[in-house]
Parts: C-alpha cells; structure tokens; sequence
C-alpha cells in the first residue's frame, strides 16, 4: 500500500528532476571544486552557476552566498561566528522560545561554554514576536538578534525586517532561519535588511546534505569550520559537489514552479482544514493560523483531553500502520518523549502539548491524500 506521506516540513522526497542533475556529479564529474585541472575546473564552475543562480533567486549578490551541509550548520555558522568575532567585546544575544534547537542549543552552548548572557524573548499564542519587548531586551552588550522568519512546526511568518529596524544603528547583527521559508514564500534577503539567513537543500526536494548561509556584505563573523581555503576562505572542507548539484536544480525548478506548488499547498490546506472541522469538531483545537499569517504547508492540531484520551506516540504509531506519515513536531527532537517546546513556549500545557500533530504537504501529494488522513484519523480516535 502506498504510504501517505505528510512529513514535508521533516524532508521532502528528492524530486526526480533532481535525482538526474545529481547523478553526472557522483560519477564522471568527480573533481574537487580546489583542484586546477579541468576536472576540478568543472566542479568549481558548476558550484559558482549554483551560488549565482541561488543569490538571484533569494535576492542576494553571489559574494554573500556560502555553501553549508545542511541548515542547522548554517545556524552554527552564523551564530557561533558572530559570538566569536565580538568575544570579549560584547556578550549578549536575544533570540525567541520558538526557535529551531539548532538555534537554542547553539545559543545555550555559547552561554554555559563562554559565558555569554542570553535572553529568550517569549511570542503570543500564535507564535509571533512582540517587537516592543525586542526592543526593551537590547543592551549595550548586545551584538547579535536571530529570529527565525518561519516557524517549522506552526508555519507562523514573522516580518523579521521589524527585527532589524528595532536593531537599527546600534551595531547589532540580526539572524534569521529561513530553512522553512524557502520555496514557501517570496523571499528578498537584500529588502529584509538581515546580515545572516540560514537555508537547507532537503526542504525544497534537494538532497540532504546542502545548503547554504546568507552573511550580508561587511557583517560581523569569524570562520567557523577551519581546515582549508574554501568559500572564499570563510568555510573550510571540499564542498559536497553532488548535493549542491541537485540544490542548483531544485533552485531552477523552484524558479519555474514555485507559484504552482504554494497555490497547491494553499488548496490542501484549505480543505485539511474543512476535513477537519466536519470530522472532529470542538474535538480539534487548531495551534497554528488556518491563513496567510502562516506557510501555506503547514498545519499544527491538537486534540482536546477531555474529549480524546490518546497520547501523540501511540497516535504517530497507529498512523504509520496505516502508512500514514506525520509527526509530532520538529523531527530533529520528535524522537523525544517530551512535549513540543514550541507548543509550551507559546502556552500550551504538556498534554496539549503532547497531544499535537503537524501535518506538512508537499509537491506530490494529492488531494486524496488529505481524505485519507483524516478517514484514518477517525477510525483511530473513535
């Protein structure tokens, strides 16, 4: 039987196209992008079509494309970079309770191993930033504000360029994780003003393994992965000329098909929603925007305790013998028996919390997929 796959927001499957543009690059075209000869020349040219191709679609200049292994390294890079190059000149960070672990655990890292002091600014209900209480919470030893422009488990979208004006003239760098965003929405790195923004591959039918960090001309960053003079000095270790070959096709195939694909996942979304309300009722407590105020693929639900008495493991479980995928949350901890921490920062109390799914659609699924899901869903929970 054919597994229902709703687990986007995790990865998304490599989409054919991909898979053909990758194949040349894991055997004939082997060369190391450093190498002089020709082979080497090959690897090289095709990396810097793909940071050049990758910068005009996110509004950025090549020069300020870098290529990562993934998302949480392009976090890494541009939070622990930062903090290093304003050691023990200013130690404070302000980030939000929603974050992405890559970027809570990093910025925990940084405080328990160097001393630097953190604040973590809570959101509303929904998920979104009071940008007054950004303000109260900068200090003169502030250096460096990251706010995640799309949040992976509630698909909320902040407008981070109110992140940077409350920043503004006072030598503070603003981050921001747009590993979900990309594909999703517009974005113009240049218009929203950040000097770092992270990316991944995989969210967009690339392969794992890419992807890519956005450091806006003359930002505050040290190199963080030494070892060799690659990314213009700035990320040592031969590039993964394979995946960054399928990131470049995914970004091409992102260029021509992007409108589609929200449009699709809108009309999901919509009639997930509907399915919902018709199938479950005041059963269904709805954790993220059924609007444009969040990504048009994703969808976070809970169900209410009083009323359904079953636990989000035992649910997960019962699904995937339906071959039904979802998840809980972040897959990057919804291995965990805890409660989604986005869920609790924005007030949820653990049994909600643990009771929540997230649904995420994708380029290949389809409408039946959505009836299905929720025909499952109803035989679990009746």
């Amino acid at each position: 039987m054919k597994t229902v796959y709703l687990d986007n927001a995790a990865t998304t499957p490599v989409d054919p196209r991909v898979k053909e543009a990758m194949l040349p690059w894991l055997t004939d075209n082997f060369g190391n992008p450093s190498s002089v000869h020709k082979t080497g020349r090959a690897a090289k040219v095709m990396l810097e079509d793909t940071r050049d191709l990758f910068a005009e679609f996110a509004g950025a200049k090549p020069s300020e494309i870098y290529f990562t292994s993934g998302g949480t390294e392009a976090n890494n890079f541009a939070i622990k970079g930062c903090a290093f190059n304003f050691l023990g000149k200013k130690n404070h960070i302000i980030t939000t309770s929603i974050e992405h672990s890559a970027v809570l655990d990093t910025v925990e890292y940084l405080k328990t191993r160097f001393g630097f002091k953190i604040t973590i600014l809570k959101t509303n209900k929904s998920g979104e930033i009071n940008y007054d209480e950004l303000n109260n919470a900068i200090s003169e030893e502030t250096f460096l504000v990251s706010v995640m422009h799309s949040n992976n488990e509630l698909g909320i979208i902040n407008d981070v360029r109110n992140a940077v004006v409350e920043t503004g003239g006072k030598n503070i760098a603003v981050h921001s994780d747009m590993v979900q965003s990309l594909g999703k929405v517009k974005i113009n790195l240049h218009d929203t003003g950040v000097n770092f923004a992270s990316f991944s591959s995989h969210k967009i039918y690339g392969p794992k393994g890419a992807g890519a960090l956005y450091i806006k001309k003359d930002s505050p960053v040290d190199k963080y992965i030494h070892g060799g003079k690659q990314e213009r000095d700035r990320r040592g270790g031969t590039e993964n000329t394979a995946s960054i070959a399928g990131f470049k096709k995914a970004i091409e195939i992102l260029s021509a098909e992007m409108e589609s694909d929200i449009k699709k996942y809108s009309e999901m979304k919509e009639k997930l929603v509907s399915e919902l309300k018709n199938g479950f009722g005041n059963k269904i407590i709805f954790n993220s925007y059924t609007d444009e105020r969040s990504l048009p693929n994703i969808m976070n639900i809970s169900f209410d305790r009083n009323s359904v008495k079953i636990d989000t493991d035992t649910l997960l479980i019962k699904l995937d013998m339906n071959n039904i995928a979802v998840s809980s949350g972040s897959a990057c901890t919804s291995g965990s028996v805890k409660p989604s921490h986005v869920l609790k920062a924005i007030g949820y109390d653990d049994n909600t919390a643990g009771s929540s799914l997230r649904i995420s659609f994708g380029r290949f699924n389809e409408e039946n997929d959505i009836y299905e899901f929720v025909k499952v869903l109803k035989e679990i929970i009746s």
